[in-house]
């Protein structure tokens, strides 16, 4: 029997070049570096005290949608905010 080769990266790269990343405006990679490093350094009980003290979010729900659906919700949020 043959045994196939698995790879942690199913589809690699034609190249080596990094891939552009896109950060909200005020965010680059050493920030974002940093905030997981914040969160990677938490305990279970210090995190879980962090979010029962964190801000309540208004005017807004969080709902679970099947995957094939995201690209024409996020263009329904994109029509919404323009016309805001």
């Amino acid at each position: 029997m043959k045994k196939n080769k698995t790879s942690k990266n199913p589809t690699p790269r034609k190249n080596s070049r990094k891939i552009g990343q896109k950060f909200p405006p005020g965010w680059n990679e050493r920030k974002v570096r940093a905030v997981i490093q914040h969160y990677d350094q938490l305990t279970d009980d210090e995190l879980a005290r962090e979010i029962e003290t964190a801000p309540e979010v208004r005017d807004e729900t969080l709902i679970s949608i099947p995957t094939e659906l995201l690209p024409a919700v996020q263009k329904l949020i994109g029509r919404h905010q323009r016309s805001a």
